[in-house]
């Protein structure tokens, strides 16, 4: 098995009980169990040291930088990644209590809550908390002195100037109100929006808009590797029959021949990102299989060429965690303060005894400004739904060329030249 390598973030002068260690570890095995280490190390991870003292060990690299160390800029970034971190873990609790696993949800419950700010660090810009799950310590008490009663004053006492003294203290707990407003908006989708937000627009055909999240599902499930003209009863017999057969049976040859949907999947992708606008960075999720997803990660403008390269490495095996690798999606960009795309690239339906409409449904009321357009290449419409509960759309293509059009059209909200209703691109 390989050996993560992991580094000391800092080393306490207090100790504590085994017991609670192993219960802090165990949370942490926990979030590793279903989540990649951008999640999963949000909190670092206790070890006592051969003199008793507790250390905070972190899987991720980089230079441990205190919250207070770093510019504005960079803190309210931290936190926003921080917000977006407990949203996946509120969002996965939630999932674990609906599969009747009530102990571990209440376990990654006690994970929620605006960190303290003295115990956030930021490694390679990922948010990081130590001395989590500890109880605080017991104040010191200090002895009352004798109370000696003074002599009656004859003069008038000058005004109390004492709620001088408080300001410093309202002053300290105004960023933690803002920090708990933050996670309040975050977790539940902006509970306070009362009015449905407006629908998203093109990016380029509003002048000074926010840039948009932008991610995009290639699915490399194993029905990926058939030809794109397979008919839904070819690829039933090859699920049934023809996967046991021998690569030179006539169907299965005729059903596994070029282009297959991964082929044509990989050329429209190209071809997408050549139309996408400079400003739009890409997150890019594929499959794993019913084990989970693959976050590949963001990628910026000047980073696209190593990502259509990592593309082209790209191979399809195994199911189709449709509902899962949409929650990943979802978990990993805004769709609440400001506007977000999903563009889901598949070949039908969720194969992991999974609900993707239960999911999207979830995510409409969670994340109302994250639209999500699905590029259908299969018969089936099951995952139409998705985009249908997202304020989405829904593209169905059989063909090469036909392909390459509905996936640039599904990516149209950020796109670098978009057919602007009524007005002009900015040219940004």
């Amino acid at each position: 098995m390989r050996t993560v390598p992991m580094q000391r973030i800092t080393i306490d002068t207090t100790s504590h009980p085994a017991e609670l260690l192993n219960t802090l570890e165990s949370k942490v095995a926990l979030l590793r169990r279903h989540f990649p280490p951008s999640v999963s190390s949000l909190f670092a991870i206790p070890r006592a040291g051969a003199d008793g003292a507790l250390q905070w060990w972190s899987e991720l690299g980089g230079q441990p930088l205190p919250y207070h160390s770093l510019d504005a800029v960079a803190q309210q970034a931290l936190l926003a990644r921080y917000a977006q971190r407990q949203q996946a873990i509120v969002q996965l609790a939630d999932e674990l209590q609906a599969r009747n696993k009530a102990d571990e949800a209440n376990s990654l419950r006690t994970l929620v809550g605006a960190p303290a700010l003295d115990n956030l660090y930021s490694l390679n810009q990922e948010p990081v908390v130590i001395r989590w799950g500890l109880a605080p310590p017991a104040p010191l008490i200090t002895p009352v002195a004798a109370t000696v009663t003074p002599p009656a004053a004859t003069l008038t006492s000058p005004p109390s100037r004492r709620w001088l003294l408080r300001i410093p203290f309202l002053l300290l707990l105004l960023p933690l109100l803002l920090i708990l407003l933050w996670l309040l908006w975050t977790w539940r989708g902006g509970v306070w929006i009362v009015f449905k937000p407006a629908p998203m627009g093109n990016y380029s055909c509003t002048a000074g808009a926010p840039v948009p999240d932008f991610a995009v599902v290639l699915d490399t499930s194993g029905s990926m590797n058939l030809n794109i003209n397979t008919s839904s009863e070819d690829e039933a017999w090859m699920a049934q029959v023809g996967g046991a057969l021998p690569d030179n049976n006539p169907r299965k040859a005729r059903v596994l021949t070029e282009p297959t949907r991964l082929t044509v999947a990989k050329q429209a992708f190209a071809a997408m990102i050549g139309q996408l606008h400079p400003d739009i960075d890409t997150r890019l999720i594929t499959f794993q299989g019913c084990e989970g997803t693959v976050d590949q990660g963001v990628f910026r403008r000047d980073a696209r060429q190593q990502l259509l390269a990592g593309v082209r490495q790209l191979s399809a095996d195994r199911g189709t965690p449709l509902a899962a690798s949409l929650a990943k999606a979802a978990s990993l960009v805004d769709g609440r303060l400001k506007d977000a795309l999903v563009v889901m690239f598949v070949d039908g339906e969720d194969g992991c005894g999974q609900n993707a409409c239960e999911v999207s449904a979830r995510i409409a009321r969670e994340q109302p400004r994250l639209r999500v357009n699905v590029v259908n290449i299969s018969e089936s419409k099951l995952s139409n739904c998705i985009a249908e509960n997202t304020g989405g759309r829904v593209y169905a293509a059989r063909e090469v060329g036909e392909v390459q059009k509905m996936l640039r059209e599904a990516m149209e909200e950020v796109a670098t030249t978009p057919t602007c209703a009524g007005a002009q691109v900015t040219g940004k």
